[in-house]
């Protein structure tokens, strides 16, 4: 059997410089909300649950493959807090993993939270 690694996550003081309802129109959106980051994304299903698959380069120039399943409550929540023109972006949860050692995990995770939350800033940019 596979041990399952988790550890707790708690990400508070990023704010994107745009209100919150041009937020919700950028995580509404199929075609302004891209992550270049993730390489060949695809989606499927597996029973009940989505599934993303998609590649990350690494440092050593390598592909590194990814599967995440999307949960109706995922084990991590990302939170949006109107601050007028800003918005305020809190994560919370548990992350696991069953690759990642216990003593990279969060800073992988984190690592990982910082890359989005930059792209989503540049698609904030680029959003009418």
């Amino acid at each position: 059997m596979v041990k399952v690694l988790m550890v707790f996550i708690l990400d508070e003081g990023s704010e994107f410089n745009a209100p919150l309802s041009k937020v919700w129109a950028l995580a509404q959106s199929e075609t302004a909300h891209k992550h270049s980051s993730q390489i060949e994304p695809r989606r499927s299903m597996e029973g009940e649950h989505g599934v993303l698959a998609f590649g990350s380069k690494m440092p050593d120039g390598s592909v590194a493959r990814h599967k995440m399943k999307v949960h109706l409550a995922p084990p991590v929540m990302q939170y949006y807090v109107p601050k007028g023109n800003k918005t305020g972006v809190i994560i919370v949860g548990d992350a696991m993993s069953k690759v990642i050692p216990e003593s990279q995990l969060k800073g992988a995770v984190l690592m990982g939270l910082e890359v989005a939350f930059n792209e989503d800033v540049e698609n904030l940019k680029r959003l009418q």
